[in-house]
């Protein structure tokens, strides 16, 4: 790959990527911008990847498997297209650096299309508790209310992905717990610069943290709060599991399947948590989030987001449109 060279920092929201973006960002080799998310717009299909627009996106699916069935060599043309035009997108934004780090979370649910397209560039998988991801998620967009499940594209099919994908990519990725980086910053800087191939990147675990990565997306809460880097909200997630309604919630969350996959990433039920009988803590504050959540639900049956993937999965299916009135 010639000129800038696209680092992929791929984790949920909230699991600690702007603290990371903003580290790498202070050694100096690379550029950076925000969060992108350019390439939602042009990669990944599927239920999953509805988009909001103008035009009918069941039409341009239909119109794509169309050309995808009359030539075998549409896909890679496409995806050759697309890295040739963000590369020199990225190009623009890197100025002199060599390298630019796209951080964008949505980007779990195209991770394989991303490798796909981008086969020559560095991805570092940033892995949290997704208990700590969705009480942040709750803290940080909805004030404290309860509200994991209006994320659940990230914390269900998001998690879900990036863990197949780590999987099926483990030699060429490199994998970081943010439980490591805040307890461990130089251990786990050492561990990307060896597989950047950048030397002495763990000098900056104890230089004051970048103001600001630039642009309008990003934490909006740990670039004010944090110059450096800090072990302080490590745990701090467990103390906002505080009524019945949360602790149930986590519960069901960290069950079956989901709970065996967590283990594989060293995730689990806080015992703690467990322990709590059900009426501790504030029971009030515990029949508020059911209720919110009750209004969140009866508002998603209102205007629900699975109807355009409906629409779409039945269109794909049957040959002809559905409408809902």
């Amino acid at each position: 790959m010639s000129g800038v060279r696209p680092i992929f920092l791929l984790s949920l929201p909230r699991a600690g990527s702007t603290l990371l973006q903003r580290l790498l960002l202070a050694d100096g080799r690379c550029a950076t911008l925000g969060e992108p998310s350019l390439l939602l717009r042009f990669l990944g299909e599927g239920d999953v990847m509805t988009r909001r627009s103008t035009y009918w996106e069941v039409l341009v699916d239909t119109a794509t498997a169309d050309m995808r069935a009359a030539w075998d060599g549409f896909d890679e043309t496409y995806r050759k297209g697309i890295r040739e035009m963000v590369t020199s997108i990225y190009q623009g934004l890197a100025g002199d650096k060599e390298w630019f780090l796209d951080k964008t979370p949505r980007y779990t649910l195209i991770a394989e299309d991303l490798i796909r397209t981008f086969p020559d560039a560095k991805f570092i998988v940033l892995w949290r508790h997704p208990l700590a991801v969705a009480a942040s998620i709750s803290s940080t967009f909805r004030k404290g209310r309860w509200c994991p499940d209006e994320f659940a594209i990230d914390l269900y099919e998001g998690q879900d992905r990036l863990q197949v994908f780590a999987e099926r990519h483990a030699e060429a990725i490199c994998q970081v717990r943010y439980e490591d980086l805040v307890c461990d910053p130089a251990g786990e800087l050492e561990k990307i610069g060896a597989y950047l191939g950048w030397d002495g990147l763990l000098d900056v675990a104890e230089r004051e943290l970048v103001p600001t990565a630039g642009g309008s997306l990003g934490d909006p809460t740990g670039v004010k709060k944090y110059q450096k880097v800090s072990s302080a909200s490590r745990e701090a997630w467990k103390a906002k599991v505080d009524n019945w309604y949360r602790r149930a919630w986590v519960k069901r969350y960290v069950s079956g399947e989901r709970a065996e996959r967590m283990r594989q990433l060293g995730y689990e039920l806080p015992p703690e948590l467990v322990a709590i009988p059900w009426w501790a803590g504030r029971p009030l504050a515990g029949v508020a989030d059911w209720f919110a959540a009750r209004r969140r639900i009866h508002r998603r049956l209102r205007q629900p987001t699975w109807l355009p993937r409906f629409a779409k999965k039945f269109r794909r299916e049957h040959g002809y449109e559905i409408i809902f009135r």
